[in-house]
C-alpha cells in the first residue's frame, strides 16, 4: 500500500478500490468496442445468396464473359471437299473380252461426242466371237431353207409330218443361237475381225483414262470415264461427330479458291460408312446452280447447316465439373456478382455443347477463366 494512503480510513479505501475496478471494466469494454468497430468495415454490406460470390473489378478483367447466343443462329459444320461428276451422268467404257490396246485417241480433259472412237484394241476372243456369229447365221439360213422345204412337201401331200416338226425345231434352235452370238458380238462394239473400237457412249469430257498402248485389258476393266460437264456435285468428307446434325436437304455453302463468291447447295446423299483412318463419311452436295468454271477434282471447303438449330449452344470451356457429378456454369449478375449455376448438357461437338436446361438466351456467362472463381472444380469436357 502506498504510504500516502496509510492514514486514510478503511471505508475510504474500499470506495476507492470499487472506483478503480469500474474504470478498468469500462476501459476493457471500450477496447472491445473499438476492436469490433475495426472489423465491421471488412464485412459485406449484405449477405450473398448461396452459390453467389463477389468479385473485385480488377479480377473481372481476367475473365472472358459472353452472352448465351440465340439458338436460332446458324450453326455450320465445316469439312474439306472436292468437285466430282454427278454419278448418274458418268459413263464407264470397258472392253468385254481380253484384249490389247493398239491405239488411243482420247485423253483426260478432252471433249468428245457420242460415237467418237476412244481407243482401238485387238483380241483373239473378238475374232472367235465374230466367227461364231457368221457360223450361227449360216446354220440359221440352212435351217430356214430346210423348214420351208419340209413345209412345202407336207402341203403337197408327199412330206412326212415328223420331218417337218424336226426341221422347225432345228430352225428354232439355230435362231436362238444366232441371237445369242449376235448379242455377244454387239458387246464388242464396232470393228471387224480381231479389232475392237471403243466408242464414247455419250457426249462429255474424259474424266479418267487407263488405256495405254501395249497394255493388256482384262474383261470388264474400265478404260475410260466420261462425265457430263454440266452436271457437277461436291463431295464433302464430314467428321463422324458432325453427322448426327446433318439431314437430307440441309443447306450447304461451298467455298472454292477459284471462285470469288461461294456456291449454294443442299445435301443429296449421306454416306452410310466411315473411313477407318479419318473417321469421316462422304456427304454428296447437290449445287443449286452449275458453274462453268467447275472442274472435277477441284478442292473446296463446305459448310453444312446443322439441323439442331433449336439447341442452345455454349463453349465447352464455360463448363466446370463440380464434385465429379454435375456441371456448373458461372453466370454474371450486377455489381460483379457471379452465380454458380447447375446446368443440364447434351453431347459436346466441335468445341460447343448444347444446353438442355439451366440457362436463358442473353444471360452472360464466364466462357474462360471459370477455374479462377472455383478452384475446387475441374474442366473435363
Amino acid at each position: 500500500m502506498n504510504k500516502s494512503l496509510a492514514g486514510l480510513p478503511s471505508w475510504t479505501l474500499a470506495r476507492m478500490s470499487m472506483g478503480a475496478a469500474a474504470i478498468a471494466v469500462a476501459g476493457l469494454m471500450a477496447g472491445c468496442n473499438a476492436s469490433k468497430a475495426t472489423e465491421e468495415p471488412q464485412k459485406p454490406a449484405a449477405q450473398l445468396p448461396k452459390g453467389f460470390l463477389q468479385v473485385k473489378p480488377e479480377s473481372v478483367k481476367m475473365l472472358e464473359i459472353a452472352p448465351v447466343a440465340d439458338p436460332q443462329g446458324l450453326q455450320m459444320a465445316w469439312a474439306p471437299a472436292h468437285v466430282a461428276f454427278v454419278e448418274d451422268r458418268v459413263a464407264s467404257v470397258s472392253v468385254p473380252v481380253a484384249a490389247r490396246v493398239v491405239a488411243v485417241n482420247a485423253h483426260v480433259g478432252d471433249m468428245v461426242k457420242a460415237g467418237d472412237v476412244l481407243a482401238t484394241l485387238v483380241s483373239p476372243d473378238a475374232l472367235r466371237t465374230r466367227y461364231e456369229v457368221a457360223a450361227a447365221k449360216t446354220a440359221h439360213d440352212v435351217a430356214v431353207v430346210e423348214a420351208q422345204r419340209q413345209q412345202n412337201m407336207v402341203d403337197k401331200g408327199v412330206g412326212v409330218e415328223v420331218d417337218l416338226r424336226a426341221a422347225q425345231a432345228k430352225l428354232r434352235e439355230t435362231s436362238q443361237e444366232l441371237t445369242r452370238a449376235q448379242g455377244t458380238a454387239a458387246l464388242l462394239g464396232s470393228g471387224g475381225g480381231d479389232r475392237i473400237e471403243l466408242r464414247a457412249p455419250r457426249a462429255g469430257i474424259v474424266a479418267a483414262r487407263k488405256a495405254v498402248v501395249g497394255d493388256a485389258a482384262d474383261p470388264g476393266s474400265a478404260l475410260f470415264m466420261i462425265g457430263d460437264p454440266q452436271a457437277m456435285n461436291v463431295v464433302a468428307e464430314v467428321f463422324e461427330s458432325d453427322l448426327p446434325g446433318i439431314r437430307l436437304g440441309s443447306a450447304v455453302q461451298v467455298n472454292l479458291p477459284q471462285l470469288a463468291k461461294p456456291l449454294q447447295g443442299k445435301v443429296r446423299h449421306l454416306g452410310a460408312t466411315l473411313d477407318k483412318e479419318s473417321r469421316r463419311a462422304a456427304v454428296v452436295v447437290e449445287l443449286s446452280e452449275q458453274n462453268p468454271a467447275l472442274r472435277p477434282g477441284m478442292q473446296a471447303k463446305v459448310g453444312v447447316q446443322l439441323s439442331n438449330l433449336q439447341e442452345m449452344l455454349i463453349p465447352v470451356s464455360a463448363v466446370l465439373i463440380k464434385d465429379e457429378s454435375h456441371s456448373v456454369v458461372y453466370v454474371q449478375h450486377e455489381n460483379n456478382r457471379f452465380e454458380a449455376r447447375t446446368v443440364t448438357l447434351g453431347r459436346p461437338t466441335r468445341g460447343m455443347v448444347p444446353v438442355i436446361a439451366g440457362l436463358k438466351v442473353g444471360e452472360k456467362i464466364v466462357v474462360r477463366g471459370g477455374l479462377l472463381l472455383d478452384g475446387a472444380a475441374s474442366q473435363l469436357l
